[in-house]
């Protein structure tokens, strides 16, 4: 399984990278003064008890309640994309800048292996 609670590191990251490409932290999507790892863990947290009881009151046959755990399900499923999304907008804001004059990335470029990134 992988470790999803390491986003600090991701929003430091992006944070570094910012001010290498002169945007401050007010133009980016992600609310720097949060905690990402508590942010993700407590929005997961609350989508999957919802489910939990949804699959209770189906099995109870109480569609009322069902289709009011679908409505939460829906709200934090929502706050999990746009978790997500602010990530995505923060990373392309920040690699696609005009401020900072990126290097053009050679073809058939791969990481050096002593970065340790074994994911392709």
């Amino acid at each position: 399984m992988t470790d999803i609670n390491k986003l600090d590191v991701a929003k430091s990251t992006l944070s570094d990278l910012a001010k290498l490409c002169n945007i401050t932290e007010d133009e980016l999507a992600i609310d720097y003064s949060l905690n990402l790892d508590e942010e993700l863990s407590t929005e997961i947290k609350k989508l999957t008890l919802i489910l939990l009881v949804v699959k209770i009151a189906l099995v109870k046959n109480d569609i009322v309640a069902v289709k009011a755990g679908l409505i939460m399900a829906r709200i934090y499923s929502i706050n999990l994309r746009n978790f997500f999304n602010d990530i995505f907008t923060d990373i392309e804001k920040i690699g696609w800048t005009e401020r900072y004059d990126w290097p053009d990335i050679p073809e058939n470029y791969q990481l050096p292996e002593h970065y340790n990134y074994s994911i392709k």
